[in-house]
């Protein structure tokens, strides 16, 4: 494949799970291993951002991986710090909650265990840095 004008190669940073570690979510990529990842069920939706530098993007997951694996205060409670001090939160499906960055549109989705199924609500925390996600059952 020739490229022309863009760099071969180019940094992905992805949506973390709980168990992710940087690796799995910011990675050297470049058009043919793109398509790969694409075509292995790499979604659209958990694209967080395309870098050309590899600090920027090493910067923000390692933002999304403190937001993501912070210790909970009890089982029945997660908190997820926002990575950016603009943002807002919504829910867009059954199974998590979407943080959004007001100023560069990236996103991260944060989800609670599976074993909670349904039975969860989310609010924005009390200090205004994140959201909490409560079991309701």
């Amino acid at each position: 494949m020739n490229v022309h004008g863009i760099p071969d190669t180019f940094w992905l940073v992805t949506s973390p799970t709980p168990n992710s570690e940087l690796g799995d979510i910011c990675f050297a990529c470049d058009f043919e291993r793109f398509a790969l990842q694409i075509r292995g069920g790499l979604d659209e939706k958990t694209i967080v951002g395309v870098f050309a530098d590899q600090v920027e993007a090493v910067e923000l997951a390692e933002k999304l991986l403190q937001a993501i694996q912070q210790p909970p205060e009890t089982p029945d409670v997660r908190i997820h710090k926002s990575p950016w001090s603009e943002w807002f939160a919504t829910q867009e499906s059954l199974t998590g909650v979407v943080i959004c960055s007001k100023t560069t549109g990236e996103k991260v989705v944060v989800e609670p265990p599976k074993e909670w199924r349904r039975h969860w609500a989310w609010n924005i925390s009390d200090d205004g840095t994140g959201i909490v996600i409560r079991r309701t059952v």
